[in-house]
């Protein structure tokens, strides 16, 4: 995101292919070939404004500092992962 790759470009594919593959190393899910739907659920799940705030209010009330919030990429990586489906199910 930071080096302006777009979701839409060639260049987002290998960096899909490596998150998805580390995110299904952390969730022990390697090798799910249902992997990225299960992942595409889980971020839109997060993505949630109610869930932002939660984390807000959590933070303030423990007097943790406040989180940046990563919602830019869940956006990103979302993106990515819904025009991936989308071509999927078209082949």
């Amino acid at each position: 995101m930071s080096a302006g790759i777009l979701p839409a470009s060639a260049e987002a594919a290998p960096l899909t292919d490596s998150l998805s593959g580390l995110y299904g190393h952390a969730f022990e899910r390697a090798g799910d070939g249902d992997l990225r739907r299960w992942l595409l659920a889980r971020l839109q799940m997060t993505a949630d404004p109610h869930a932002k705030r939660y984390w807000q209010l959590l933070a303030t009330i423990n007097g943790w500092p406040a989180s940046p919030t990563l919602a830019p990429v869940y956006t990103w990586f979302t993106t990515i992962l819904c025009g991936a489906s989308a071509a999927a199910a078209t082949t």
